[in-house]
Order: C-alpha cells, then structure tokens, then sequence
C-alpha cells in the first residue's frame, strides 16, 4: 500500500512538473510574440496606441515574472522516487510540433482583422510602396507595411542592382515588418534566373539540362548552391520550382517520372538549405480537357513534390475543364483546390494563385480576390490591384461572406512554414 501511494504521489508530482514547464513554455512564446510586435510598433509608431503599449508591457513583464517563479519551482522540487518517469525529455513536455502549432495561435491570436487579411497577399514593392521601381526600402517601405502587413514581397531583376544593395533591401525591409516576411523570387536555373543574371552570376543548369542529364543527384546539387546565394542575400522563397510536362529551358521535360524525380530532389536541395520551394502550376498551365484519372501522369511531379515537403503550390489562373467541367480559372475552384489538391494529392502546405492579375479581364481584383479565399487558397499573387483586392477581401470578412476563421485557417499554413525552423530560437530550448 506504502509503495503504491509513492508511485500515485510521484506521478502527481511529474505530471505537475510536466504542466508547470508547459505553461514556462507558453507564457516564454507569448512573451517573444508581445515583445516582437512591440519591437516594431515602438519603431513604426503605427501599431499600438500609448495605452495598449503600457498594456503589453505589463502583460510582458507579469509573464517573465511568473516564467521566472515556474522555472524556479520546477528546479527545486524535490525528486520523487527514483522511476524512469523521471526522466522527462523535452517532447514528452511538449513536441516540437506542438511547440509550433502554440506560437502559431499566439501570433495569430495577437493580429488585429487588418493584418490577418493583409498577410495572404504576396505583392511586387511597387504595389506595396507606389514605387516604379524599388531598390531601397525607406521611410514610404515602414509607412506602407505599418499600414498593410503583407504576407510576402516578389522581387524581380528591377530591384536587384548589386549584392550591397539588394541585402540591404531585403534586410531593411524584412526588419520593418511586424510578422515574418516571405521574401521571394523565381530562380529557375539556366540563363532565366532572375537573381543570378541580375548579379552577372555564374549560371547553374536549367531545368531542361538537368532533366536531360537524368541525373537526380545532380538536380539536389544545384538547387542546394542556389538556395545558398538566395540565402546569402536574404530571400527565403523561391517560386520558380516547374512541376509541369513540357518542354522548354523553365521545365524539367515530358518524362512524367524523370520530372517526379527532379521536382522531388529540387524541393529536398532548396529546403534542407533554408528556402522554401513552391512548385509551380498547378494542375496545368493550358486546358488540356482531361480529367484528374486522365491527368495521373500531369500529376505525378507534383505528388512527388509533395512527399518531399514543398512548403507551396502555386494553382494556375488557366481552366481545368476537364476536372471542373467550367471555365472557372482553377486557381478560383474549390474543386481544382479542395477536392483534388488538398483531398486527392492530400496537400495540406500553402495555397497560392498564380498571379490575379492574369485575370483582369474577367473579374474585378476585388472579386478575383475573395473567390480564391473562399475556393480554398491560402495567399494571393500579385492581384492587378492591390488596394482594392485587400479592400475587397476585408469587406468580405466583415460582412461575413468570409469567416474569420477561414483566413486564420490560411494563416495558420502560412505562419507554420514562416516559424518552422525558429522553435528553438523562441522557446530558448537549444
């Protein structure tokens, strides 16, 4: 009996230590998440008001406090009697994964409707800032991302002059935002890469040359030195993965197998190097009229791409009639996206168009806009009018066309790719 009341008494008291480290965790998550946005808003002058400033850091001050009491409690408590229980490893407190999930909710928990909105849009600086053309980011950059928190800027050969000045672009930029930024381009390989051709570069080999050679291995070798000077300069994400039959110097051939087998190693090369890949278009870039049975071999690089972890699928503003049976543009169909993306490939990363703007001449920004959210994607490319498509999807959020749990469900895919790899930096568990 003495023996069992030890046992009952010793697991009453791991399970205490175990629920007091997990909320040290949390109140440590919630603390980065206060202090970063406070970082920016002190800065930025745009974000809090005086009173909730004072507010925060209270709320600041109280969490490191009673993080600093738990902490102290859990160090000093007596062990119970020696069991294996005793050895509590980090994951049994709580999993990376969980650890994700929680500074996922905080941040979103912290946004005000405006930012969550803004934060499935990935524009071009130029529709950010009303520029012809940036290559600085200054006082108009931190006025217009105060204003219009962004999920993403796409940076062409226009706004890369040399590598002093498109680090320092990058860099300010990102450093002017209230929540992480994807910082992106499209580097395909070959002589249509927009980073290396605008910095004169040597070359890797395109995608045509890699899927000639057949060389897999080859493929994970050049999207690895390509995801080193993305790096080196401060872009995260590369749009430019082509997962489509065709040929050309911007895809990797008609082989269905032989590009499953590029797509795949292009994905494992970009990411284990810190960029996240998006594969492009899917399911097809021109109509072709078949359905999903007759697309399998058309699918197949993009299932391969999906096993290895692409953080992004870009859907193309081309019809899929053959899936749809409408000219419904694909990017704007739940069938195209719910059905066959998310359910049949079992995709559950980021979602985004192919840019809007390609659909100008059928639908309003506005409108093109909320029919993408409400088809099932995550972010929104490059709208023909950023303004008005921002606009357009926040009335819808007010108005209720659009809940505001259908936009922190995009959120959530968004900002789970944006802080995947800063679990350890946050909860300071190195």
């Amino acid at each position: 009996m003495e023996d069992k009341m030890n046992n009952n008494v010793g697991s009453e008291r791991n399970t205490r230590r175990e629920l007091r480290r997990q909320r040290r965790i949390k109140a440590q998550i919630t603390a980065y998440a206060i202090t970063g946005v406070l970082g920016v808003s002190v800065i930025s002058g745009a974000f809090f008001t005086v009173g909730k400033i004072v507010h925060a850091v209270k709320a600041y001050n109280a969490q490191v406090e009673e993080a600093v009491a738990e902490a102290r409690e859990v160090d000093i408590e007596p062990a119970a009697v020696a069991s294996p229980d005793e050895n509590v490893t980090e994951s049994e407190v709580m999993s990376t994964d969980a650890m994700l999930d929680h500074i996922v909710d905080t941040c979103i928990s912290e946004m005000p409707i405006e930012d969550k909105v803004a934060g499935l849009f990935m524009i071009s600086p130029e529709q950010l800032t009303g520029a012809d053309a940036v290559i600085k980011a200054g006082a108009t950059t931190q006025d217009a991302l105060s204003t219009y928190a962004v999920g993403g800027l796409f940076y062409v050969s226009k706004n890369i002059k040399d590598e002093g000045q498109v680090k320092d672009l990058i860099s300010s930029t990102s450093s002017m935002s209230k929540y992480p930024m994807f910082m992106s381009t499209t580097e395909v390989g070959g002589e249509k890469s927009v980073v290396a051709s605008a910095l004169s570069l040597e070359a890797v080999a395109s995608p045509s040359e890699l899927g000639a050679s057949g060389n897999a291995d080859e493929a994970y070798n050049t999207a690895s030195r390509v995801a080193n000077y993305l790096n080196s300069y401060g872009f995260n994400m590369n749009l430019g993965v082509n997962a489509n039959l065709a040929d050309g110097g911007n895809s990797f051939g008609t082989n269905s197998d032989t590009v499953s087998k590029m797509v795949s190693k292009t994905v494992e090369g970009l990411q284990s190097f810190g960029v996240s890949a998006c594969l492009q278009y899917f399911p097809e870039t021109i109509n072709s009229g078949n359905n999903v049975e007759g697309l399998e071999d058309v699918l197949a690089p993009f299932r391969a791409g999906i096993d290895a972890g692409a953080s992004m699928i870009m859907v193309c503003t081309a019809p899929s009639m053959g899936i749809t049976g409408d000219d419904t543009p694909s990017c704007l169909s739940s069938t195209v996206i719910q059905d066959v993306l998310r359910g049949q490939l079992g995709y559950d990363g980021i979602i985004i168009t192919d840019s809007l703007s390609d659909l100008a001449d059928r639908y309003s920004p506005a409108d093109s806009a909320v029919a993408a959210i409400q088809a099932g994607a995550d972010m929104l490319f490059l709208p023909a009018d950023f303004m008005e498509s921002y606009n357009g999807v926040l009335a819808a959020v007010q108005n209720g066309t659009i809940s505001e749990d259908r936009i922190n469900e995009s959120l959530k895919r968004i900002f789970r790719v944006k802080y995947a790899n800063r679990v350890d930096e946050i909860t300071g568990e190195n």
